[in-house]
């Protein structure tokens, strides 16, 4: 999703302005094949003497109608593609409003999506991460791997949220489960059925653990693995004693899926005197 900054003098029509945000968007949609609906801009407008240029610099020459369009881009769109963009936006804008092609400067500029949040506090790889998992889940089998961050967003929202939609698709067919035998729960689960079946209750479903509530302390990925930090507050069905205490759980990773899922705990928790 490119990010539009737009500056130039005060003083044009509503108009004016209108014209040269459209025709800035369409040159996106057009060359950079943004979505439509992805239109986000911000317009600057600057009084005498706040802009100051070179009216010759590497062309022109420029008049105090110059416009400067500032791109932020979480994508490395390519020179081609860069150099159509450019072509098609001042050919826009000559057409409407009527602004010079000596008069528009461009400055594009690519960071990665760790350097956005939309809305809520939520981290661009995130939210990537969710489009792209939301698109696989839409058209089941069109995914032979994953990224890391999906992965890692698929088992923050596993623990976070309960939701386990984001993590099945990227489960081996041959994924192991391994939850500590001295667990009343423990054993070894294969497949990503028995994976679903073990997240969609309380452990042990119910029979040792009244509720059980997990926080997200954090989540580590590294080349094969990755490490999910959890703090839990649950109670104890057999005598309602509240206990907190902290796990690990280790899901092992390969070709671009995961390949299993090693729960390290406590198991001394179970009976309410240590965490696990």
């Amino acid at each position: 999703m490119p990010f539009v900054d737009i500056s130039l003098a005060r003083g044009k029509s509503d108009e004016y302005l209108a014209a040269v945000s459209q025709s800035v968007h369409d040159a996106l949609v057009a060359e950079l094949h943004m979505k439509p609906d992805e239109n986000f801009q911000l317009i600057h407008q600057y009084d005498p003497g706040e802009m100051v240029f070179d009216r010759g610099f590497r062309g022109g020459p420029r008049s105090d109608d110059w416009i400067v369009f500032r791109i932020t881009d979480g994508l490395d769109r390519g020179e081609r593609t860069k150099r159509r963009f450019y072509q098609t936006l001042v050919r826009l804008l000559e057409e409407r409003p009527g602004v010079r092609p000596a008069d528009v400067s461009v400055i594009m500029t690519v960071i990665p999506p760790e350097n956005f949040s939309f809305a809520g506090g939520v981290i661009g790889t995130d939210a990537l991460a969710a489009e792209s998992l939301e698109a696989a889940a839409k058209a089941p089998g069109t995914r032979d791997t994953y990224t890391r961050a999906e992965m890692t967003y698929a088992v923050t929202q596993l623990f976070q949220n309960r939701d386990r939609s984001r993590i099945l698709p990227i489960l081996r067919d041959d994924v192991v489960l391994a939850v500590p035998t001295t667990l009343p729960y423990g054993g070894e689960f294969t497949g990503p059925a028995a994976f679903d079946d073990f997240f969609s209750k309380i452990p042990g479903g119910g029979a040792v653990w009244k509720s059980f509530e997990s926080v997200v302390d954090d989540v580590i990925a590294a080349e094969d693995h990755i490490i999910a930090r959890l703090t839990n507050t649950a109670v104890l069905k057999a005598t309602g004693k509240t206990v907190v205490f902290q796990n690990l759980w280790f899901f092992g990773v390969a070709a671009g899926r995961i390949t299993g899922a090693q729960l390290y705990a406590d198991t001394a928790a179970t009976t309410g005197d240590a965490s696990g």
